[in-house]
Order: structure tokens, then C-alpha cells, then sequence
């Protein structure tokens, strides 16, 4: 038998990241899992440099994502049990930390992330997770067949 608890979603806000949540949401319907969305903002980007964050940029990009993380599920996902998250680091090294941490069951991510530096991590990073994650890992595409409905 399968058993889904918690799913995480990893989000870049791309295309890919959304059909992640729609598929996400159609196991969580099945299993009654919990989703979990995590945000990772890039440790490189946000640490440049030695001289330390002065303006306080690690936490205004952080509360940015949080916003953008509220405004990414839509309204005919509200009814089921998200958890929203966003925090600086590694970002593979962070997903599979979080997937460990928090006895995530599954993971569905995105294969191709937004293009751009900082939005690009997505896709990068696919393969590794897969490779180094603690539960099973399923990758969409946009574009290739799925076996969930648009519509949804």
C-alpha cells in the first residue's frame, strides 16, 4: 500500500514549480498528505562578499518570499493543508535537509526551473535531489505528457 504524509514541493515561482503543486495537490487529495512548499533563496547570493548583510537583505528577500509563496497557491488549493516556508542556503542541501528534518514522504519538483541567476535554481538542482533525496522524488514537465489533467 502507499502512504503519503507530506509531500514537499520545492517552488522557484516558474512554470514547473506550479504543475509540481497541482500534482502535489492530487496526491494530497488521494492520501491525505500535507504539502509542503519551501522556497530557497540562494546562501551565495544573499552572503556576497565579506562585509555581512548590513541592509538586512537576507530578511527583506526572505519576507519577499513569503509573500510570493501566499500569492502562489490558488484559491481552489486553499482548502487543503499547506505549509508555506522560505530560508536562505545550499539549495539542494536544503531541500534534502528539509525533506529529512521533516519526514517528507515525497517530493515532486519541477525538472526545469525559471531562466535567470537567481530564478534558475530549480532545474539545476533536479538531478541532485533526485539523486541524494532520503524519500521518493518525482520530476514533472510542462511540456511531456502527465497523467494529471489540466483543470484540475
Amino acid at each position: 500500500m502507499i502512504k503519503f504524509n507530506k509531500i514537499l514541493v520545492p517552488v522557484d515561482f516558474s512554470e514547473g514549480s506550479a504543475l509540481a503543486l497541482r500534482y502535489a495537490a492530487t496526491f494530497a487529495r488521494e492520501y491525505g498528505a500535507q504539502i509542503h512548499l519551501l522556497n530557497v533563496i540562494e546562501e551565495e547570493v544573499l552572503q556576497a562578499g565579506s562585509l555581512g548583510d548590513t541592509l538586512d537583505t537576507a530578511h527583506k528577500w526572505e519576507e519577499q518570499s513569503k509573500k510570493l509563496l501566499e500569492e502562489f497557491v490558488p484559491e481552489d488549493l486553499n482548502n487543503l493543508d499547506i505549509i508555506k516556508k522560505a530560508q536562505g542556503g545550499l539549495v539542494s542541501e536544503s531541500i534534502i535537509e528539509y525533506a529529512r528534518s521533516n519526514e517528507v514522504s515525497l517530493i515532486i519538483i519541477g525538472a526545469h526551473g525559471k531562466s535567470g541567476f537567481i530564478d534558475s535554481w530549480l532545474g539545476a538542482n533536479s538531478y541532485e535531489i533526485a539523486r541524494k533525496s532520503p524519500c521518493a522524488v518525482l520530476t514533472v514537465k510542462p511540456q511531456a505528457r502527465g497523467f494529471v489533467e489540466k483543470g484540475f
